[in-house]
C-alpha cells in the first residue's frame, strides 16, 4: 500500500549558552556579565512541496533568572527571598534576527543556516515565541500560492522540557524545534492557510536514522515509525541520502514508499539510542 501523507520538518535548531545561577549574577570570560548567549539555526524541512517560503520576523526567548536549568525546584528558606524572584525572575528578551523569507526547504538532510544570535539574561529558558510575517507561500506543481495566517494569529509558543535540553558545557545548552508542516499547513475552499505547529527536542536524548535509497528515481517518502513516535524524510533526488532526525529511543520500522514501478520496502526491528546515528546502509528497491 502507497503512503501519502504530510510530513514532518525539522525547521530550527537552537543552540543556547545559558548560565543559570538564582537572582544572582555570573562570570564569563566572552560573555557578558548578567547574560548568555543564544544562537538560533535554521535546517530540515521534508516535504512533497515544490516550495515553503516562511516569512520568520522575530524570536523572543522567556528566562526564568531565578533558576537554572538542572533545578528541580526554585525552593530557598528565605520566604522573602522566593517573593522577590517570582515577582522579578520571569522575563522576556528578543534576540537579534535576520527577518526574512526562508525557503526551509533548502535546509534538509543535515543543512542548516544561522538565523538568529544574542544574549539573554542568565538563567532557564521556559518559552519561545516565534513570530511570522505576512509573506508566507507555498509552491505546489510549479504554481505558487498564499499561505494565510490563520486566525490572523502571526506567532507561536513553544514550551521547553528542561530534561531534552542539551548540556553541551556548563555555561552552554542545545536544543531543535520540529515544524511539522501536516498539521501546520491546511487547504480549505483551494485556499492554503497556516498555523505553525512547532515541537522541540534535544540530539542527546533522541536519535538519527540516516540510509541511502536506490536506484535514483524509485523512491518516494521514508516513513520512521513505531507506536509512539513518527518521522519523515524525502531522500535526495540524485543521491537518495536521508536523515531522519529527533527520534526517541526505541524499535522503530522504515517504511520506503516506492515509485516509478518499484516496490515499496519496510525495515523492521531498527534501533534508535539515545544520542546516536543508526546506520541502515543502502536500500535498494526492486520492481
Amino acid at each position: 500500500m502507497k503512503f501519502k501523507a504530510w510530513l514532518s520538518v525539522s525547521l530550527l535548531a537552537i543552540t543556547a549558552m545559558v548560565v543559570a545561577v538564582a537572582c544572582q549574577k555570573s562570570a564569563g570570560e566572552s560573555i557578558p556579565a548578567g547574560q548568555a548567549k543564544l544562537s538560533v539555526y535554521l535546517l530540515d524541512g521534508p516535504t512533497d512541496y515544490n516550495n515553503v517560503f516562511i516569512d520568520i520576523q522575530g524570536l523572543l526567548v522567556k528566562v526564568d533568572t531565578c533558576e537554572r536549568i538542572g533545578d528541580s525546584s526554585r525552593h530557598h528558606d528565605d520566604d522573602d527571598y522566593n517573593d522577590r524572584c517570582e515577582k522579578e525572575c520571569e522575563l522576556w528578551d528578543t534576540l537579534s534576527i535576520r527577518p526574512g523569507v526562508y525557503d526551509i526547504l533548502k535546509f534538509q538532510n543535515g543543512l542548516d543556516t544561522l538565523l538568529a544570535s544574542g544574549y539573554i539574561p542568565n538563567g532557564k529558558i521556559e518559552r519561545i515565541k516565534f513570530v511570522l510575517g505576512t509573506n508566507n507561500s507555498v509552491v505546489v506543481d510549479s504554481v505558487s500560492y498564499p499561505l494565510i495566517l490563520k486566525d490572523n494569529k502571526s506567532y507561536v509558543y513553544v514550551d521547553i522540557k528542561h530534561s531534552d535540553i542539551d548540556s553541551l558545557t556548563n555555561s552552554s545548552w542545545q536544543f531543535f524545534l520540529d515544524f511539522n508542516l501536516g498539521k501546520s499547513i491546511t487547504y480549505k475552499n483551494n485556499k492554503y492557510y497556516l498555523r505553525p505547529y512547532l515541537k522541540f527536542f534535544g540530539a542527546k536524548a533522541t536519535g538519527e536514522i540516516e540510509g541511502k535509497v536506490r536506484p535514483v528515481g524509485s523512491h518516494g517518502v521514508v516513513k520512521a515509525y513505531n507506536s509512539t513516535d513518527t518521522a519523515f524524510a524525502f531522500p535526495r533526488w540524485n543521491e537518495g541520502e536521508f536523515k531522519i532526525r529527533g527520534l526517541k529511543p526505541g524499535t522503530y520500522s522504515v517504511f520506503v514508499e516506492g515509485k516509478n514501478g518499484y516496490k515499496d520496502t519496510t525495515i523492521v526491528n531498527v534501533e534508535v539510542k539515545r544520542g546516536r546515528e543508526t546506520e541502515l546502509g543502502t536500500i535498494t528497491l526492486r520492481k
